[in-house]
């Protein structure tokens, strides 16, 4: 006999390794890189009025980094979402089988649409659990990126006042320029 009625098992057996033994093993963790932005804030150096100064590079590093694990975790949705699918589909096409191999169609065709609609349930279920998922961490990425960028956008403004006001104070200084 073939390994097919295997097969499901070691595709659900798949999806539910651990992190690391995905196809997808470079791919980073979201919240981590979240935790390395704020790690980032935390280095960065006080300046007065609540103003921060951190390091550009680190921060577009982080940031690009971030660009490609949100997708890589969309797509590991999308695949089990696919292989949720796959699974349903063969299931149905197993039970077909069997049925019409025992000549016993007729009487279970009630039973089988329950089973179905309970199937179709479950798998707009899935999805939206999924989609719910993605959505909450984009939106918490959304407002620590937001947070991290209202940083950025204040001591480069508090930089840029100093600097106005030291031309202001130093007239020798403007002469120089």
């Amino acid at each position: 006999m073939s390994d097919a009625p295997r097969e499901p098992e070691r595709l659900l057996e798949s999806l539910l390794a651990p992190e690391g033994a995905a196809d997808d093993s470079s791919d980073e963790d979201v919240d981590a890189l979240i935790d390395a932005l704020e790690a980032l804030v935390a280095r960065g150096r006080r300046m007065p009025l609540r103003k921060l100064l951190i390091d550009e590079d680190d921060l577009l590093q982080i940031v690009d980094r971030l660009r490609t694990a949100i997708p890589a975790e969309v797509r590991q949705a999308h695949r089990v979402l696919d292989e949720h699918d796959r699974i349903l589909e063969t299931a149905r096409a197993q039970a077909r089988a069997l049925l019409e191999e025992r000549g016993i169609t007729a009487e279970i065709e009630r039973e089988r649409r329950r089973v179905l609609e309970e199937a179709e349930r479950e798998a707009t279920r899935i999805r939206t659990e999924a989609d719910r998922y993605v959505q909450r961490v984009l939106s918490d990425l959304e407002e620590r990126l937001s947070r991290l960028l209202t940083s950025v956008r204040n001591g480069i403004a508090t930089l840029q006042a100093g600097d106005a006001s030291e031309a202001a104070s130093d007239p020798a200084a403007d002469s120089a320029r």
